[in-house]
């Protein structure tokens, strides 16, 4: 069984309004990458709110995954994993986690890290472009104690850079991986909108 966590907590300061419910191909970037890891095939979904949680529950149903709610957001990305992980399925064997900032990353994308994964479950599995690491990056059990003891000034990557031979890096055509969607510019790059919308 795999879970996959969106994370989906921060404030989008930069961007002004809040990622998850920008629009994106008639949708919204939350709703995208949910219908995404599902059809991918991830048994379970958590969706990690926090700055913003209320709007973005008025706004969006979220019939097709569990919501919880980080709210120590401002602590930082991993305070949100690490809530992520507690409302993990007990049977589940990894976490495919990934950023609402992240919403175009291709279902296949998605489908191909969790097979690498089956093939060498004690992997972890990053996501690459051309050689650049992105999202998603599935985490293994084994590693998840290492992710909730990380400190506070921590990120993730402290789990990648521990031992690197634990590391698969799996390179994958899908610009999706790379495109960090975190200012109106890079919105209107990206999902071809006017940066007024």
């Amino acid at each position: 069984m795999i879970t996959s966590i969106i994370l989906a907590a921060g404030a989008s300061r930069r961007m002004g309004r809040p990622k998850a419910l920008m629009p994106l191909e008639g949708s919204t970037f939350i709703e995208t990458i949910v219908a995404r890891v599902r059809d991918a095939g991830a048994d379970e979904v958590i969706v990690v709110l926090g700055a913003h949680a209320g709007e973005i529950r008025e706004k969006i149903r979220f019939t097709r995954g569990k919501v919880v709610v980080n709210q120590d957001y401002s602590r930082g990305q991993l305070s949100s994993l690490q809530c992520g992980l507690d409302a993990v399925d007990p049977r589940a064997g990894a976490a495919l986690v990934t950023l609402v900032d992240h919403p175009l990353v291709a279902t296949a994308t998605y489908q191909a890290v969790m097979a690498a994964w089956r093939n060498d479950r004690e992997k972890i599995v990053v996501a690459c472009m051309r050689g650049r690491g992105g999202h998603p990056v599935l985490f293994p059990r084994g590693v998840f104690d290492e992710l909730m003891d990380a400190g506070v000034d921590e990120d993730a990557r402290v789990v990648l850079r521990r031992d690197v031979r634990r590391v698969m890096r799996l390179d994958l055509d899908d610009p999706g991986i790379v495109a960090d969607i975190d200012l109106p510019g890079d919105y209107a790059l990206y999902a071809g909108r006017p940066e007024t919308e």
